[in-house]
């Protein structure tokens, strides 16, 4: 039985070799069988056989033979076979194989093959057909009235999985176009809301947009004519790099500080935490707030200092200057560098003064605010000043903020809200190579403030020695 099975498995292979096959022979070998009932070595039926290379009259005969399809071993149906046939997206011949599988799937529903049975892996025929852009399969199951509404184990349906790997299959030649045949059969045959989230919260129009496939998500959309903004939001087209897109929506009027509920920031926000220099610009240039504050107290600048380092390369920009130029950007579109920009009352600089590694570029970011006319000396609300807030945990000898800060004339006295002034702050820095270089600089500038005690009696000496620096307290002993 399985060497009569094997002989027309064969003949079908032989056919496809060929590029040729004659089905007619073929036919014959099926109507030569005493037992319809054969099974190949993993229990394929004659229905599977005929479904691997979409034959719709070898299932025809079987159908009106009075043959029942059954699963194989690993409980794969006729469908899963179907599903699993060659199918080039490239073949100019492509719509003559797409008739073949419609009516393959149509005989094999017709013949009792269950569209909804799942094999031993979990998979159904249709979301592995719906995968591969097998369109005529899905329209067959969707013209039979089949719900193709299954999600698999994160909640993406058959939309949301194909707008997600279009990442990596757009460029593979006819793959758009039967992306986008499946899609339009689901969405207007097959009953699947471009709207349903899976469980991270995401359509599958976002997913299209993520792949930057604009005829698909114009698709979903509702708008297929809308293939530059593709259904994105101002907020959207901005992470999604989508210069093109921010353009015409600017042009249209879109509100260019709009908080948006899913990101909490606005659109200048975003290009700022994701660094994009030329999505800046452009934001500017449409009339951009520079200075537009959160609810909870940030503005772009501030999440370009705090988050545009991490998050570098997610955005356009692609060298770490445009971290400067973007903050160049700022201050000549009228940025109000004196601005407190965080809950804690700090300025740009503030925040900048407290941070770490900027990719070395701490310095060159401080000139350009100190080159916009910053208030180098205002304090946070805890009456820390940049030169502080720097001294405190900064690396000198590294970044040369601290000098930077006094050859513009910071104040070395300024007492914090503890009593505490720049030189015990850097008295106590833990960076003993810091401490020292930061202490000379102070002295050198002004040494008035070596006997001062903080509100606990301490001076810049006894930090040192709680410190351990004995660097440190041979200058202030000096």
């Amino acid at each position: 039985m399985i060497n009569e099975f094997s002989q027309i498995r064969d003949a079908y292979h032989r056919g496809v070799i060929a590029q040729n096959p004659n089905l007619q022979a073929i036919h014959e070998q099926y109507k030569s069988l005493t037992d319809l009932g054969i099974k190949g070595d993993t229990d394929e039926d004659l229905y599977h056989l005929a479904a691997r290379f979409a034959d719709a009259e070898a299932v025809s005969f079987l159908k009106d033979s009075g043959i029942k399809p059954a699963q194989d071993k690993y409980g794969n149906t006729a469908l899963h076979a179907l599903a699993a046939s060659k199918f080039d997206l490239k073949d100019p011949e492509i719509e003559v194989k797409a008739q073949a599988i419609y009516a393959t799937a149509k005989l094999l529903l017709e013949a009792g093959v269950n569209p909804k049975k799942k094999n031993d892996a979990g998979k159904l025929a249709y979301f592995d057909a719906g995968s591969s852009y097998m369109y005529p399969l899905v329209d067959a199951l969707a013209d039979n009235g089949v719900r193709m509404d299954a999600t698999d184990s994160e909640g993406k349906n058959l939309l949301h999985d194909i707008s997600d790997k279009l990442t990596h299959r757009k460029s593979i030649p006819g793959a758009l176009q039967a992306a986008t045949n499946t899609i339009r059969i689901l969405l207007q045959k097959a009953g699947l809301d471009p709207e349903d989230k899976d469980i991270f919260g995401t359509t599958a129009l976002t997913y299209a947009q993520r792949s930057g496939v604009k005829e698909i998500a114009a698709l979903l959309s509702g708008d297929e004519s809308d293939t530059i903004t593709a259904g994105m939001t101002l907020h959207e087209a901005v992470l999604h790099k989508d210069i093109e897109a921010v353009e015409a929506l600017c042009a249209s009027g879109a509100d260019l500080n709009e908080m948006s509920d899913s990101y909490k920031r606005t659109p200048l926000m975003l290009a700022c935490e994701y660094p994009s220099a030329p999505m800046v610009d452009l934001l500017i240039s449409h009339g951009v707030d520079v200075n537009f504050t959160a609810g909870s107290g940030e503005t772009a600048t501030y999440f370009l200092l705090t988050k545009g380092i991490n998050n570098f390369g997610r955005g356009m920009s692609q060298q770490l200057k445009d971290m400067v130029a973007i903050l160049r950007s700022l201050t000549n579109a009228g940025l109000d560098t004196d601005a407190v920009i965080s809950n804690e009352g700090d300025t740009a600089l503030n925040v900048l003064c407290q941070a770490g590694y900027l990719a070395d570029l701490n310095a060159d970011l401080a000139e350009v605010l100190i080159d916009a006319g910053c208030d180098i000396n205002k304090p946070n609300s805890r009456g820390l000043t940049p030169l502080m807030s720097f001294a405190g945990k900064g690396n000198e000898p590294k970044y040369g903020i601290a000098e930077l800060l006094l050859d513009n004339n910071a104040d070395v006295n300024y007492v914090d809200s503890t009593g505490t002034t720049a030189l015990m702050h850097a008295a106590a820095n833990q960076d003993h190579a810091s401490a020292k270089r930061m202490v000379s600089l102070i002295l050198d500038a002004d040494d008035s403030g070596k006997d001062k005690v903080n509100n606990t009696g301490q001076t810049a000496l006894d930090l040192a020695i709680q410190n351990n620096n004995d660097a440190v307290v041979k200058l202030l002993l000096a």
